[in-house]
C-alpha cells in the first residue's frame, strides 16, 4: 500500500492510494487443464472510497459502492513456465501481469504505481511455495479470492479547490451570505452542483467547520463526487 498525489484534473487535487488484500486461497494438485499444466485463479471484488480529512480530526469513509458489472467475477490464467512462479520478484511481475486484465481493475484507470498495489503481497509467497513444491511438476491450480479499494483522500482545500470560480471577482448585488458584506470586488465562488454564491475567503472558513452549503445544506462532499471520481 502507498500513497500517490493525483495530478489535477479540473483544478482539483486530490490524494489517492489503493490498497489490495487477498481473503482466501487453495491449491488444486494435478494438471490445470489439457493444455497447461498450472494455473492461478482469481475472483476480485473492487470498490472506490471517497476520504474526508479534516484536521485534528479522523478521516470519514462517505462513499463506498462495489462498481462495474464485472466485479466479483472469477478470471483464470494460465501458466505454461513454472520458474515465473518461483521467486518473489517473478512471481509478483507475474501476478502484475494478470490482473491487469481484469475488467474489474481496468476500469480503476490505475497507473504504474499503482499496479504494483494492485498485486496482493500476502499472496506471492503462497504462490511461490505451491510452485517451489514436491509436488509442483505435476500441476496444480492456485485460486485466491482478493479486494482492491481505491480511495480519493480529500480535506477541506481539495473541497474549496472543487467550487466554481468567477474570475476576476463578481459584479453581483446580493451579498455573501456568511459574512454578509456585498459580493462585488471579491473572488467568489460557488459550491459544486450549489446555486448559492460565497466570498472565497468565506466559504473556505466554512469549511473547515462543516462540509454543506450554508444555504441549503447540500453536502459539498457529496455534490463534488463526479469531479473526485474522474480523477
Amino acid at each position: 500500500m502507498s500513497n500517490h498525489a493525483a495530478a489535477a484534473t479540473a483544478g482539483l487535487l486530490v490524494m489517492r492510494r489503493v490498497e489490495a488484500t487477498a481473503r482466501w486461497f487453495s491449491i488444486d494438485p494435478g494438471p490445470a487443464d489439457a493444455g497447461c499444466q498450472f494455473a492461478v485463479s482469481v475472483r476480485c471484488y473492487v470498490k472506490r472510497s471517497l476520504v474526508f480529512r479534516r484536521r485534528g480530526q479522523p478521516p470519514y469513509v462517505i462513499y463506498q459502492p462495489y462498481i462495474g458489472a464485472s466485479n466479483g467475477s472469477i478470471m483464470k490464467f494460465g501458466v505454461r513456465d513454472l520458474s515465473v512462479l518461483q521467486s518473489d520478484d517473478a512471481c509478483r511481475w507475474a501476478l502484475r501481469r494478470m490482473l491487469a486484465r481484469m475488467p474489474q481493475l481496468q476500469v480503476l484507470r490505475h497507473t504504474d504505481v499503482d499496479w504494483d498495489d494492485v498485486v496482493p503481497s500476502n499472496m506471492v509467497p503462497q504462490i511461490v511455495r505451491a510452485a517451489c513444491g514436491d509436488n509442483a511438476p505435476h500441476g496444480f491450480t492456485f485460486h485466491f479470492v482478493m479486494a482492491v479499494d481505491r480511495q480519493f483522500i480529500h480535506d477541506e482545500q481539495a473541497l474549496l479547490m472543487a467550487c466554481k470560480r468567477e474570475l476576476g471577482g463578481s459584479d453581483k448585488l446580493e451579498n455573501c451570505p456568511i459574512c454578509l458584506d456585498v459580493l462585488e470586488g471579491e473572488p467568489v465562488v460557488q459550491p459544486p452542483r450549489c446555486p448559492h454564491a460565497f466570498h472565497h475567503r468565506c466559504i473556505f472558513r466554512w469549511f473547515c467547520k462543516a462540509t454543506t452549503c450554508p444555504i441549503c445544506r447540500r453536502d459539498v462532499r457529496i455534490c463534488a463526487l463526479p469531479e473526485f471520481l474522474s480523477l
